[in-house]
């Protein structure tokens, strides 16, 4: 009967250990796919902003270098109008 006894609770305690790595491991599972759910869900609304607002600055960027551009056009159109006016200003003189 002692033997009996022994084997039946070592049989429980097995299933007992069983059943209950099996739930955990659900449950670990579970938590970790919602964990992942929402740190992609977080990273990837991070990553949309920044891109938007890295496209922002790249507009205004390019914005910023088509005034300069323009600017730099003028610049080298007054030069040669002043080295014009310098050369007819020179041959009258």
């Amino acid at each position: 009967m002692k033997i009996l006894g022994s084997l039946i609770f070592t049989v429980v305690e097995l299933l007992i250990v069983a059943i209950r790595c099996s739930v955990t491991r659900t449950f670990n599972d579970n938590r970790n796919v919602q964990s992942l759910r929402t740190h992609l869900s977080e990273e990837l609304s991070d990553t949309k902003i920044r891109m938007l607002h890295s496209e922002d600055n790249v507009g205004m960027r390019l914005a910023s270098v088509n005034v300069i551009i323009e600017e730099a056009n003028r610049v080298f159109e007054d030069e040669d109008e002043v080295k014009k006016r310098c050369f007819i200003e020179k041959c009258c003189s």
